[in-house]
């Protein structure tokens, strides 16, 4: 059984999340019960997505989760719940960017001249 995980609201808009799983190569939409073939050569992507105002969190796959992760054999169902997690955390993760952006200026438009 697949543990539930709450989604965020859509950090722009306050909006539902919307989750997306595709096979990486073909393109053509899974759902979390899709399972790997019998060779386990199937790739998988997801993303979480504003279904308001379109606003889309990390696209991840399992092929940059093996290569800069060291993440390996994940079904569909896996790929899905880690979009989520980055969907939930990604407007936590570069704050800190954000103020150091503010405290230079760097946050309004048209910036001061410098």
């Amino acid at each position: 059984m697949i543990e539930p995980i709450k989604m965020n609201p859509c950090p722009f808009c306050e909006g539902p999340p919307c989750i997306t799983a595709r096979n990486w190569i073909t393109k053509e939409e899974l759902g979390e019960g899709h399972k790997q073939n019998e060779d386990c050569d199937e790739a998988y992507e997801a993303h979480v997505w504003c279904h308001d105002c379109g606003a889309q969190g990390p696209n991840i796959n399992t092929c940059s989760l093996g290569t800069f992760e060291q993440i390996y054999d994940l079904e569909v169902a896996d790929v899905m719940r880690i979009a989520i997690e980055r969907w939930n955390d990604r407007h936590n993760r570069a704050r800190n960017c954000y103020d150091a952006g503010e405290n230079k200026g760097l946050n309004t438009w048209p910036r001061a001249e410098a």
